[in-house]
């Protein structure tokens, strides 16, 4: 009953602002931002913001039912919860090794620490324009902002610090990390109102800008449709990534990525990113040839994300994406 009363009082100041009965000053901080916003005539549709509503106090309940962000990184460093003995290697701190166990077990034993530092979560997302595509109603951009606002509300609801990293070929927003539901929101609306200003995809770029900004373990979500999966894990700094951080790639499909139109005759396919056009015969053979590259697509990301060792969620679009992605952290947490 409480959530509802907060989430009437906000439509509640989102009406009287645009009426112009109320100012900004006088609403509650949390939804500071998001007047503001109405105000300047960018306010997120209605029905989206309903839904993020519902967002937030269904993330809210599950973070409080389920504990989603107690959370322990796999990073080792030196914290102050103590995990486990290892024996001594070149190489090791000698200021950790523990001179009790090494006189009960006759060889140098170091202590290995969780890190316990207050933990961050960085939303990675790409605003390249083949995220634009939508063969339903929705399109991958929009369920992009879905999944970043549960994203951005559990972190809050577990007094987690949150920012956005949003690329194409460049740095299109960066948002700071900062704690609070209104920042939360700030997040949200700042993906939405986004305006790239390129087409194109480079993972590279934001990997190696978090790698120079980051001084912390840090969550980073990662959300991608992966279309130009051949250039996501070229070079070095996305393992360097995985390996300073936690990084978890959130991959958006659309039913229409694996597999050809229906029918016969041709078809005139443009590149969303290059811009590059061809015609396509839809022949039987054709379209069976279609779906075993992207079957070898799929499989090659899966391998990738193996091999770096990355937790990993695929989610369709066709499908509701709240609880898998709610269940992919509980599961998560228990392995940890």
């Amino acid at each position: 009953m409480r959530s509802s009363t907060k989430c009437w009082e906000k439509w509640r100041y989102r009406n009287s602002i645009e009426n112009g009965k109320w100012k900004i000053e006088n609403c509650p901080t949390e939804t500071r931002w998001s007047l503001g916003a109405a105000r300047c005539g960018k306010m997120i549709p209605k029905e989206l913001m309903q839904e993020l509503h519902y967002l937030e106090i269904y993330t809210r309940k599950a973070v409080r039912d389920h504990h989603i962000g107690d959370y322990r990184s796999p990073l080792r460093g030196r914290g102050f919860e103590f995990d486990q003995h290892k024996r001594y290697q070149h190489g090791d701190d000698y200021r950790q090794i523990d001179w009790n166990a090494t006189a009960r077990m006759g060889h140098p034993y170091v202590k290995r620490d969780f890190e316990e530092k207050e933990l961050s979560a960085l939303i990675i997302a790409d605003l390249s324009r083949s995220m634009d595509f939508a063969s339903g109603d929705e399109s991958k951009r929009e369920l992009l902002v879905r999944i970043a606002a549960t994203l951005a509300f559990s972190a809050a609801s577990d007094n987690m610090k949150v920012g956005l990293l949003a690329f194409t070929d460049r740095i299109e927003l960066d948002v700071p990390l900062k704690k609070g539901l209104a920042h939360s929101w700030r997040v949200v609306e700042a993906l939405w109102n986004a305006e790239p200003r390129s087409t194109r995809t480079d993972f590279a770029l934001p990997f190696e800008h978090l790698l120079t900004r980051l001084t912390t373990s840090t969550l980073l979500f990662l959300i991608s449709d992966f279309v130009q999966v051949e250039r996501s894990f070229e070079g070095h700094a996305l393992r360097h990534l995985a390996r300073k951080h936690d990084l978890m790639p959130v991959i958006v499909e659309d039913r229409w990525d694996a597999r050809l139109a229906g029918g016969s005759g041709f078809m005139r396919l443009r590149d969303a990113e290059s811009g590059g056009a061809m015609i396509v015969n839809l022949s039987a053979r054709n379209k069976h040839v279609y779906e075993r590259l992207m079957q070898a697509r799929h499989a090659a990301l899966q391998r990738s994300f193996y091999q770096l060792n990355l937790d990993h969620l695929f989610i369709d679009m066709a499908a509701p994406f709240l609880d898998p992605l709610l269940g992919f952290f509980l599961a998560r947490k228990r392995r940890r």
